[in-house]
């Protein structure tokens, strides 16, 4: 199914909140003024005959609350932010819950109570009754919900999921392939490093780029070890010479410069070019570099085996998305949905905070 919340959205906002909240509890005399959260109760829609309330909908919201934002428990502030951007989207999600659950009665699902003690652990942690106690709710209420969350779960796959992945065939995979190879090109791409050898004596300069080159290319030094088998192993006229490595290069064609382009199209995966003198463009002195090729891979239609399970994931959601719309428009069609819309809906609040 689609997601209907974006609760991590609301992170800044909730540590915006924590702040401004420390700011303005103390009042004149030293007393901390707790903000109060109203709630304006009321029947906000009927789903199959369960009627659905702003309680209800804030109990929902609670459990949502602790599982994403524990830390922000205590803050009453953070909460009524949450329930602000959040009441509507649950409520529709509740009509959509009820009749789910209508449906599995009538199919007589069976929900066992290990499976829901086994998650009321994994939401709630070893102490379920005290962490219960910090959000409001009470055992039953959790139990209830967690029970009704796997009921859900379960429908939703049977109902949706099952059938969305059997019309996901590998001929529909290979069709959408062929409808989109044309679409992704991809250019050359290069994974290389460079070595960088600065001396002002040119020849102190080639002699150390030879012996690095002999080291790397001959005795297969690692990069990461060069500098260290060069203190080892330089002659005295090279110890003043500067020899860098670069960090490891990810470019594409476009994206590399035509004079290391024409280095590196002669060379092979794991291999090194000679030292080249070339001129730097920091200061346009001339330094000896030796390129490193890791790989090459070559550009064009990306293969098929490198988006087949990219393709099939697309597909997925999109037929999931679809069955989904079905389901819980078949199911309105087959329960009674009443949805209260009273005059002035559009600037209810069903939460308010009163410093």
């Amino acid at each position: 199914m689609k997601k209907h919340f974006f609760l991590s959205c609301i992170l800044a906002c909730l540590t915006a909140t924590g702040s401004c909240q420390a700011a303005g509890e103390t009042s004149l005399f030293g007393t901390i003024r707790e903000p109060k959260l109203v709630v304006n109760n009321r029947i906000l829609a009927k789903a199959n005959g369960k009627a659905i309330s702003v309680v209800d909908i804030m109990k929902k919201m609670d459990m949502m609350f602790y599982k994403q934002f524990p830390q922000y428990t205590s803050s009453v502030q953070a909460r009524f932010q949450f329930y602000q951007i959040n009441w509507k989207l649950v409520l529709n999600e509740m009509i959509d819950r009820e009749l789910i659950l209508a449906d599995a009665e009538e199919s007589k699902l069976v929900v066992s109570a290990g499976d829901v003690r086994q998650e009321m652990e994994s939401l709630f942690g070893p102490n379920i009754i005290t962490n219960l106690d910090k959000i409001g709710l009470t055992f039953n209420e959790a139990s209830k919900m967690v029970l009704d969350d796997i009921t859900m779960r379960r429908m939703i796959y049977f109902r949706v999921q099952s059938k969305a992945v059997t019309k996901i065939t590998p001929q529909l995979i290979r069709s959408y392939y062929d409808d989109v190879a044309k679409d992704n090109i991809r250019d050359n791409e290069w994974v290389f490093n460079v070595v960088t050898i600065r001396h002002r004596d040119s020849s102190n300069a080639a002699e150390t780029a030879n012996l690095v080159h002999r080291l790397l290319a001959e005795d297969k030094i690692p990069l990461a070890d060069l500098n260290t088998k060069l203190e080892e192993t330089a002659p005295t006229t090279a110890q003043n010479v500067s020899v860098t490595v670069s960090e490891e290069f990810h470019t594409n064609e476009k994206e590399l410069s035509e004079p290391f382009r024409k280095i590196l199209v002669t060379l092979n995966a794991n291999s090194y070019s000679e030292p080249i003198a070339q001129k730097s463009r920091a200061n346009n002195s001339t330094v000896t570099r030796i390129f490193y090729l890791k790989q090459m891979t070559p550009g064009g239609v990306i293969p098929y085996n490198e988006m087949a399970d990219n393709i099939r994931a697309r597909l997925l959601d999109d037929e999931i998305n679809k069955e989904s719309d079905a389901y819980l428009t078949r199911l309105r069609k087959q329960f009674h949905v009443q949805e209260i819309v009273l005059e002035g809906t559009d600037t209810f609040q069903p939460f308010e905070l009163i410093e």
